[in-house]
């Protein structure tokens, strides 16, 4: 624990605006977040610093924003990922279901319908706007599909300023998807959906940091409510940035350590929004019920770090290539991503 404090207190300008600030908590405010307060307050020249870490953030509650745009800023820049409860209109989001329920069964009728099985956890199936990540767990990436009628409902006004505070006024909508775990998904092993952007290739775009901020970001919207029986997501708070996840490493090849960080198992509502930087470690949950557990999800980021960019950092060369040529929805058009 003591190699791990020392990790942590070697950055303090991890989040210098909440330094900067008087005070999040009101006394009366939950315990988690006075202990936020304090970790993140200069230490008294004779005091020893209160040492919370990301990943004791376990909870949706403890990683709940909405009120205070400063404070929910950094909690994400320091947890890596945060709820937004009632995001959007839980009746719109009942409409998209159906529809999303519909397109996760007419991807697997079709890519049975080539040879595939979307239950084959040796082979899959991975076509230009459809892939299998795992058994009985899809990835549709549908286009213009996923901007009409009845997606088009959800309203993401409440999304946004969250995505501009983290990512700036120019931040773009790159990706909209869906994932879908079937009746018999098995659980994830935990994963990012976006590589670290190499210092050189970040100072090519954005000011140099101390703690490099996030370059993209992904929102879930639930279409159900999530539970232990279809599988929620979970997450290991602070994994997004290099010098948590070493520091946690550490602590799990300590003498004596239990675990490697708690993950927060994020069994939010319909409606509900996810938000949480692409870096972060998340795993999918088995999904044990008799139901589909759709995921609506939105990848916003810095108008340089597109799909190209993307791949580049993720498999080398030129960024060229992707999941497969052929789209099991020729009828709609595919995003960027």
């Amino acid at each position: 624990m003591l190699l791990l404090t020392r990790r942590i207190t070697r950055h303090p300008a991890v989040l210098v605006n909440a330094a900067r600030k008087t005070s999040w908590a009101a006394p009366e405010a939950p315990s988690w977040l006075r202990r936020v307060e304090h970790w993140l307050r200069p230490p008294a020249p004779s005091g020893d610093p209160l040492q919370l870490l990301p990943w004791e953030l376990t909870s949706p509650a403890a990683l709940e924003v909405g009120s205070d745009s400063a404070r929910d800023a950094d909690l994400l820049a320091y947890a890596g990922v945060v709820v937004r409860r009632n995001a959007v209109c839980r009746d719109a989001v009942a409409v998209a279901r159906a529809r999303a329920e519909e397109l996760a069964a007419e991807a697997t009728r079709r890519a049975t319908a080539r040879g595939a099985d979307a239950g084959d956890a040796s082979a899959g199936f991975h076509f230009a706007d459809a892939s299998q990540r795992g058994p009985f767990r899809l990835d549709l990436r549908l286009g213009a599909a996923l901007e009409a009628p009845p997606f088009d409902a959800l309203d993401l006004g409440a999304i946004w300023p969250q995505v501009r505070a983290a990512l700036g006024e120019d931040a773009v909508l790159r990706r909209r998807g869906l994932v879908v775990g079937l009746p018999g998904a098995e659980d994830q092993k935990y994963h990012a959906d976006a590589p670290r952007v190499p210092p050189e290739v970040w100072a090519e775009h954005e000011s140099t940091a101390e703690v490099q901020p996030a370059h993209s970001l992904v929102v879930f919207l639930p279409l159900c409510d999530l539970n232990e029986e279809n599988g929620p997501t979970a997450f290991l708070p602070g994994s997004h940035q290099r010098w948590t996840s070493d520091a946690l490493e550490a602590e799990a090849d300590a003498p004596g350590s239990s675990s490697a960080g708690a993950p927060a198992i994020l069994d939010v509502d319909a409606g509900d929004a996810i938000i949480f930087d692409s870096r972060t470690q998340h795993a999918g949950g088995a999904n044990r019920s008799q139901h589909a557990r759709p995921i609506l999800y939105l990848v916003f980021a810095r108008p340089w770090f597109d799909e190209a960019m993307h791949r580049r950092l993720v498999v080398g060369g030129d960024g060229g290539g992707g999941d497969g040529a052929e789209r099991l929805f020729p009828e709609f058009s595919v995003s960027d991503i």
